[in-house]
């Protein structure tokens, strides 16, 4: 039996529901879409003191330009099904085309000898739909895919059927619009499909996470020859690399960071997958704290009413919860007057939040960053590195640990990692304190 759970990368409502539809299943054996040269670390899963945000980092490590990021969050589906499988003691594997492999074909690009790929059909000879989820976005009356499938999918409460009605979306717009994927794509759909046929000799109830758009070519195994899938991938060097776990920010998980699989508001992404009960109350009650931490009228009677005016706003909109359009238009009209303006502090806080994942001591990081933690632990640094909140910080040169960390602080700043910035010298005549010795950042 093989079962695809289509899902969306960072998406809670893909992983309450996924979590139910594993339940149900009961497989003997998970597989993700994930590079497969990174398995090895899946393993540390199971640490407690492991926590998401987090990321998978994969580099070269005769070339450590060439690197790659795979972040995960707690309401991460994927996140989620590796739990779930450790706690279990279900095999978890990855399925994805190696990230050597993708190192490789990028050198390659860059050297313009390009990877070609038959393909059976031209976009020519069709009518082609290049987005096809904007285009189903635009169908159901919204001109964002993005909000689209957050009302659609990710604000209900989860439900295993819900994979279903994925698939048979998934397999219409695949059908039915005419995009051809990109020769990297086909060679990974091919790689995942080598990876299932390997394990449905070993395992007889296989769940298959990954993202929807792949889901039909992994449930119809038979309409794609092994044989096929293995000259496609035949005579493709791969470059050596190395994995391991490394700390994410809610910040770099957002898509105003550039993060191609990013999504608006992690931090209210999190607070959704945690409590939906309670969701709505709970966000305009942070929101009520963070204006009275900045002098700011906030009671309860505001929250009371921005409540009421969110869930309104939904109703009118045919929504099951209140998404992050109906709260922030509901808390700028009842906290702020209608002045946008004095939302920004909400939208760094409690929209896309401020929040750093953590990873034990034990996994190993690579030269690079370990030098760098020693150096920051004897600076006495180490509280100014988990804290993602501007922080001054006064050094006296003439001590030697803190003279260390003024040029720790030089050279990332030679660097361009601005993790601090130096202000003007002070130099304190009311208690006879001359002199350059002083820095504050």
């Amino acid at each position: 039996m093989l079962k695809v759970f289509g899902i969306r990368h960072h998406g809670p409502g893909s992983a309450k529901s996924l979590k139910k539809g594993l339940a149900e299943m009961q497989p003997d054996c998970i597989i993700i879409e994930g590079p497969i040269d990174a398995e090895n670390i899946i393993h540390h899963v199971a640490n407690e003191e492991l926590k998401p945000p987090i990321a998978i980092l994969m580099y070269n490590p005769k070339e450590l330009k060439q690197a790659s990021y795979f972040p995960f969050a707690t309401f991460s589906p994927e996140w989620q099904a590796m739990k779930y499988g450790i706690k279990n003691n279900i095999p978890v594997k990855f399925m994805d085309l190696p990230q050597g492999i993708h190192f490789t074909l990028d050198q390659q690009e860059k050297e313009n000898q390009q990877i070609s790929i038959q393909q059976k059909s031209s976009e020519k000879d069709k009518n082609v739909i290049h987005d096809p989820l904007g285009y189903a976005a635009q169908l159901a009356g919204y001109e964002d895919s993005e909000r689209w499938w957050e009302v659609t999918f990710e604000q209900r409460e989860g439900f295993a059927s819900t994979f279903d009605a994925v698939m048979e979306l998934m397999e219409a717009l695949r059908n039915e619009l005419g995009k051809q994927e990109t020769p990297r794509t086909l060679l990974r759909e091919a790689h995942m499909r080598k990876i299932i046929r390997k394990e449905q000799k070993n395992h007889e109830k296989i769940a298959i996470v990954c993202g929807a758009w792949h889901g039909p070519v992994l449930k119809d195994m038979k309409a794609f020859k092994a044989t096929d899938d293995n000259k496609l991938l035949r005579g493709i060097k791969k470059t050596t690399v190395k994995a391991t776990w490394v700390p994410w920010t809610y910040d770099r998980l957002a898509v105003s960071s550039g993060y191609g699989a990013g999504v608006v508001s992690p931090a209210w992404y999190k607070l959704l997958f945690s409590n939906r009960k309670d969701v709505v109350i709970r966000w305009m009650t942070k929101v009520a704290k963070l204006f009275r931490l900045e002098d700011m009228d906030a009671s309860s009677a505001h929250v009371i009413e921005a409540v009421r005016l969110s869930e309104t706003l939904a109703a009118m909109r045919g929504l099951s919860v209140p998404g992050m359009n109906e709260l922030f238009e509901a808390a700028v009209t009842i906290f702020c007057d209608g002045y946008k303006s004095k939302m920004d502090i909400v939208e760094r806080k409690l929209i896309i939040g401020d929040v750093m994942g953590k990873v034990p001591h034990e996994i190993p990081v690579i030269p690079l960053q370990s030098d760098l933690e020693k150096q920051i632990k004897s600076t006495r640094m180490t509280k100014y590195r988990n804290s993602l909140e501007p922080e001054d910080r006064e050094l006296d040169l003439r001590k030697e640990v803190q003279l260390k960390a003024s040029r720790l602080l030089h050279r990332l700043n030679i660097l361009g990692i601005k993790w601090g910035k130096v202000k003007n010298k002070r130099r304190r005549y009311f208690n006879k304190t001359q002199g350059d010795f002083r820095e504050i950042w």
